[in-house]
């Protein structure tokens, strides 16, 4: 997992592919309108919604791409914990590349406007959440194809 400031981004790039063609089509965007844009490497979603309790629902891991997430507008809180260490509850979906896991959630961190964060295939992660108060975000999920 990779926790820093956008402006830090490009340090990430060896390690992270697609993230070149990610930038730029972010930057790009005229609007940053709600939806799903492609770009070589990978594609981006912008969403914007509401933070549910960090108590409700579960981790997700991905296999096939690395998730890294920019928060545009306003904040939310993500739990993290090693996959190894989370129980399936939904088996792994390939076409979603998804799998949802359940466990613990000790390690919490407040991602605020300006702040990303990346999860490799071993990041059992939950974002869109809250401990205390409910948060509005607004940002791009960004899924970077990871090499075969």
């Amino acid at each position: 997992m990779i926790i820093d400031r956008v402006e830090n981004m490009e340090y990430y790039e060896s390690i992270l592919p697609g993230l070149k063609n990610g930038l730029k089509t972010l930057r790009e965007l005229p609007s940053r309108e709600v939806g799903r844009y492609e770009f070589e490497g990978g594609f981006l979603m912008i969403q914007e919604g509401d933070t549910k309790p960090m108590d409700e629902g579960t981790f997700e891991a991905h296999r096939k791409y690395v998730d890294v997430q920019i928060m545009l507008e306003g904040c939310e809180e993500l739990a993290w914990e090693d996959r190894s260490k989370l129980v399936p509850v939904i088996p792994y979906n390939e076409e979603k590349d998804q799998e949802r896991l359940d466990g613990v959630k000790n390690h919490t961190i407040l991602i605020s406007k300006g702040m990303f964060f990346a999860a490799f295939p071993q990041d059992g992660h939950k974002a869109v959440s809250h401990t205390g108060e409910q948060h509005h975000y607004r940002k791009a999920v960004m899924k970077l194809r990871l090499p075969e």
